[in-house]
């Protein structure tokens, strides 16, 4: 009886062991939860050398190149009678640019050089006949032509320069107005400057650089210029010309200068 009640027991313990098993495979318990993550993708790529290039951003304006500005002007006293152009305008050679008149100091000056061609040249017919009739030296006929081509000369050059001939003055080359140094009823001097022209394939840029910056901006320097004022404008590859050695007192910058290729059509800085 004891026996039995023996092998009872242990099959109920058997059963309740099995049990919990299978529970426990049921629901998983005691097992370690496995996450799979991404598996990472591996790129191999041959090493190489190459420069390691630093861009730096800077602005600056357009302007003319050294010593290509043209300045109109007249080597007599005028006054402006209309200025026919505008700062920026864009003018082809030959157009007008002012129309003048002279002042009334160079209207007697020329009045007096062609009165004194003309007596210059009565003078020299005069002399001329005394000179075939006997009457006058060699000395005195050289005299009269002397005096008689010194005021010839006065005269033409005073013509050549536009006295008494087109009362306007025309752009003796294309390009753009960079300044308009006279204003309408203004008496201009002798050799006053009237309007500066820069041609268009005589620009290039003038930059402001930080002075920590200089590095990347060492003379023929490879450098994109973009205007800002025309975003759609196409990017134009230039040169770095010159870094000039001083600080601008009142930007802190150190000016650089960039050549452009030919046919760069960029806005002047007025």
């Amino acid at each position: 009886m004891k026996k039995k009640q023996i092998i009872i027991g242990s099959l109920a313990i058997v059963l309740i062991i099995g049990g919990l098993v299978w529970v426990a495979q049921r629901f998983g318990i005691g097992k370690e939860e496995t996450k799979t993550g991404p598996v990472p993708q591996v790129q191999v790529a041959k090493v190489e050398r190459k420069s390691i290039i630093e861009k730096v951003i800077v602005y600056g304006s357009v302007v003319a190149q050294p010593g290509k500005t043209h300045s109109v002007s007249i080597a007599f006293e005028t006054r402006v009678r209309h200025v026919l152009v505008a700062p920026g305008q864009f003018v082809k050679e030959n157009d007008p640019l002012i129309e003048i008149e002279l002042s009334p100091a160079a209207q007697v000056q020329f009045q007096q050089a062609k009165n004194a061609a003309e007596a210059a040249q009565k003078e020299l017919k005069q002399t001329q006949e005394r000179f075939n009739l006997k009457l006058a030296t060699n000395q005195e006929l050289s005299a009269a032509e002397k005096t008689a081509r010194d005021a010839e000369a006065q005269l033409t050059a005073l013509q050549r320069a536009g006295a008494g001939g087109d009362k306007r003055i025309h752009s003796d080359i294309s390009g753009v107005i960079a300044k308009v140094d006279a204003q309408d009823g203004q008496i201009v001097p002798a050799g006053g400057p009237l309007v500066e022209i820069v041609a268009e394939n005589e620009i290039e840029v003038k930059l402001g650089v930080e002075a920590e910056d200089l590095s990347a901006a060492q003379e023929g320097a490879p450098i994109t210029v973009v205007a800002v004022n025309d975003p759609t404008a196409a990017k134009v590859q230039g040169t770095v010309r010159l870094v000039t050695r001083r600080i601008d007192p009142t930007t802190r910058l150190v000016d650089v200068y960039v050549a452009l290729p030919e046919a760069t059509k960029l806005l002047l800085d007025g």
